[in-house]
């Protein structure tokens, strides 16, 4: 569980085939990586993108909810 604290990032990843090959990228790479997808990692993490923690944590957890569904939506029209 994760606990929003100002100044810090929430990353979104779609969920891995492999979540032991998506720990061993991961582990090796920092969030710059992520961010400017150095070497297509964002791409191969399936990186879908980062909320930001501002003031108020009921913020972010409604832009949170928010962004998982537009994920599932997007998901279930595929």
């Amino acid at each position: 569980m994760e606990t929003p604290q100002l100044g810090h990032a929430t990353y979104l990843f779609s969920k891995p085939a492999s979540m032991s090959e998506f720990l061993a990228i991961y582990s090796k790479i920092t969030r710059e990586d992520i961010l400017r997808n150095r070497s297509n990692v964002a791409e191969r993490l399936g990186f879908l993108g980062r909320l930001i923690h501002g003031f108020k944590p009921g913020v972010w957890l409604k832009d949170l909810k928010a962004r998982v569904g537009e994920m599932l939506t997007t998901w279930s029209s595929e």
